[in-house]
């Protein structure tokens, strides 16, 4: 799927329509912007847009273990001063791709994003084999289908602690184009353990590379045979925020994660989560009293035993 965003009501369709001719295969959606250059994307615009994207995915997705259609989401978008709100909201579903050759201005001091066929150049090249934004892609979207313990891009941003906080900061700079998507985040591990260090969750003579956070616990990949907490239904008319929750859960950076995929986090030592604290989507800051918990990429918490926390 491409999200297109930025481009003026005067010129949006036809460029759509063109750009989705040239591509019959890809699924095309896209809000128009304001005329107006300077900022692009208001609350109520970004609504819309993560309204759009979230409805077609759910209607489409399928059910069960295997791949939800569209099989990855790249945003094309216009730079603009408020591009972060757009961003931002859309969290770390999308595959984010700037074009900033429609922000040049022409003789008559109009941005680019108002000429149809620069419009249509700039987003058949943002998405071409050779262009950064597939290159991107396609590296997360390898990774990704690893489904490895030492893969960091699948760690849930807002459950897994460091010294500094959550990792939102961490995956925003790879949004903002920060850090190189071969950048593996060593400095949060992996770490190798043991059944000597967890012996309800490692085999005899077996060592698992996992991230442990700061606060010294281990978050394992569940096998795929537990991959049993798919993203919940979303009815389509439900508020755009259980919608984008639900994209969450089944996208990474663009790319498609497989349902149900989640981390099983228990403490590196293996002994119980004794009240480690942690932020639920659906059930907020809880104490969690189990052995280990089931976090999920949108971060959903799943725990046997939990009391809600204060802030």
């Amino acid at each position: 799927m491409y999200v297109v965003a930025g481009l003026p009501k005067s010129i949006h369709k036809e460029v759509v329509d063109t750009f989705q001719a040239r591509f019959p295969l890809a699924i095309v959606k896209g809000i128009p912007s304001p005329t107006r250059d300077g900022a692009l994307y208001s609350a109520a615009l970004i609504n819309t847009l993560v309204r759009s994207v979230g409805e077609f995915a759910v209607r489409r997705r399928t059910r069960g273990n295997a791949q939800p259609t569209p099989g990855s989401i790249t945003l094309l978008f216009v730079p603009a001063p408020d591009q972060e709100r757009l961003l931002r909201r859309f969290d770390f579903v999308v595959m984010s791709a700037p074009l900033p050759t429609l922000v040049v201005r022409d003789e008559h001091y109009q941005q680019l994003r108002h000429d149809r066929e620069a419009a249509v150049t700039a987003l058949v090249e943002a998405v071409k084999a050779s262009s950064d934004a597939r290159a991107n892609l396609n590296h997360v979207t390898r990774r990704l289908g690893y489904r490895s313990d030492n893969e960091a891009l699948l760690l849930p941003p807002r459950n897994f602690m460091t010294d500094d906080g959550d990792l939102v900061a961490t995956f925003t700079d790879f949004r903002q184009g920060h850090r190189l998507w071969t950048d593996r985040l060593k400095e949060l591990g992996p770490t190798a353990l043991t059944r000597d260090d967890v012996p309800a969750r490692i085999q005899h003579q077996q060592t698992r590379r996992v991230f442990v956070d700061s606060r010294s616990i281990g978050f394992f990949i569940a096998h795929p045979a537990a991959y049993d907490g798919a993203a919940r239904e979303v009815a389509i008319d439900d508020v755009v925020d259980l919608l984008l929750d639900t994209l969450r859960s089944l996208y990474r950076f663009g790319g498609a994660l497989e349902p149900g995929i989640h981390h099983d986090a228990q403490r590196s030592n293996g002994s119980a989560l004794d009240g480690a604290i942690f932020e639920c989507c659906e059930k907020g800051r809880i104490s969690a009293k189990a052995a280990y918990a089931n976090v999920y990429p949108n971060d959903f918490v799943r725990v046997g035993d939990y009391t809600a926390a204060d802030r």
